[in-house]
């Protein structure tokens, strides 16, 4: 896979020599809301009050060796669960995953997002990157027709809406020079359903795309390249004024506190602002019911130095240099989403082995604000 689980299988390593820990008490009241689920990324609340998550999976049975992250191993594990009562209900199975030989450092759908009744997903990768030898033809011609592609949930299963990853690949190929020695690539990974427009960002590319109403797919904006390595834009969402905002998780070589949240704004003279600095390795964004921007940190040491308990969920006001940390010592956090009690959910364990304590031991936490009686 390109360069997203690259940078996900710099801390995975960490992992074997680790004992996997139970959920983190920073002095936020955190508490699991569900376990046992498989590689969690994002999450999103539905019309119906109940929270959905993507689940990328833990690969599969067919693995290919060679490649920088070495062995990559594909399947069709990942979905997207329904949370009721305590427990993940899957409502989409067999969606393309790869993972590590251990399951870990999943990419498969890795965000979801809803507009009115209609809930949306993105899966990671691209067609073009399927390896051209070493696996089955009906499992590389699964991952062509799957990798890359928004999708929408129907009552039946899913159908694919746009396919954002070869858009985006042919894209950085024409475009080499922007990230020298790392294009082509093509990892579409946040996704904000709208009415008229579904916007992407692709963690691969570096790029916010457009999909309009009948599937097409415009590249509208490329993230500049931070020192070491490159953007890797994870999340999106709208602020109030009508805006985007994206976090992003800076590839490897970027010291803690590199990653910035960008404003775009197309009708702007600039479209295009950082509006915030000084986070780091975001993997998830999004606004709360009280108006404020939250981000999740993968690992507040930044990607090569990281370890369970040292992620966080972090607010961030407008034009900041530092954000406010609101929980510490959550497990490779992934997904954001906000309820109207003004509590937030985040994925934690997001990267786990699949096989840990005996099965998938991802997570979603929910962190009380302490102003949640106020709503």
């Amino acid at each position: 896979m390109p360069r997203l689980r690259r940078s996900l299988v710099l801390s995975i390593a960490i992992l074997g020599s680790l004992a996997l820990a139970g959920t983190a008490q920073a002095a936020t009241s955190v508490t699991t809301v569900v376990s046992g689920l498989d590689n969690p990324r994002g999450l999103a609340f539905g019309p119906d009050g109940q929270l959905y998550v993507a689940e990328a999976g833990h690969g599969g049975g067919e693995c290919v060796a060679g490649g920088e992250e070495g062995t990559a191993c594909f399947g069709f594990t990942s979905g997207i669960s329904r949370i009721e009562h305590g427990s993940a209900h899957r409502i989409v199975s067999g969606i393309a995953s790869t993972a590590d030989t251990d399951g870990s450092a999943a990419t498969g759908v890795d965000g979801i997002s809803f507009s009115g009744r209609r809930l949306y997903g993105i899966i990671t990768g691209s067609s073009d990157a399927v390896p051209p030898s070493g696996l089955t033809a009906d499992t590389a011609n699964q991952l062509k027709a799957q990798l890359g592609r928004l999708i929408k949930v129907t009552r039946h299963g899913w159908k694919v809406v746009a396919d954002v990853g070869h858009v985006d690949y042919q894209w950085s190929n024409d475009h080499q020079n922007l990230v020298p020695g790392q294009f082509p690539d093509a990892n579409p990974y946040g996704v904000l359903a709208g009415r008229n427009s579904t916007w992407v960002v692709d963690a691969g590319s570096n790029t916010l795309d457009r999909v309009g109403r009948h599937g097409q797919v415009s590249v509208e904006q490329f993230f500049p390249n931070p020192p070491a390595s490159d953007a890797v834009p994870t999340c999106i969402d709208r602020g109030r004024d009508g805006a985007l905002y994206i976090g992003e998780l800076t590839g490897g070589g970027n010291p803690p506190g590199a990653a910035p949240v960008w404003r775009y704004a197309p009708w702007e003279s600039h479209p295009l602002s950082i509006w915030a600095t000084g986070l780091t390795a975001v993997t998830g964004c999004g606004f709360g019911h009280d108006g404020r921007f939250y981000a999740t940190e993968f690992s507040t040491n930044g990607l090569e130095a990281a370890a369970p308990g040292t992620g966080a969920v972090v607010q961030v006001p407008a034009h900041s240099t530092a954000p406010v940390t609101i929980a510490s010592g959550l497990n490779f956090p992934g997904g954001f989403a906000a309820d109207r009690r003004c509590s937030l959910y985040v994925s934690n364990w997001s990267i786990a082995p699949a096989d840990g304590a005996g099965g998938p031991t991802g997570e979603v936490v929910r962190i009380a604000l302490g102003h949640d009686r106020h709503h």
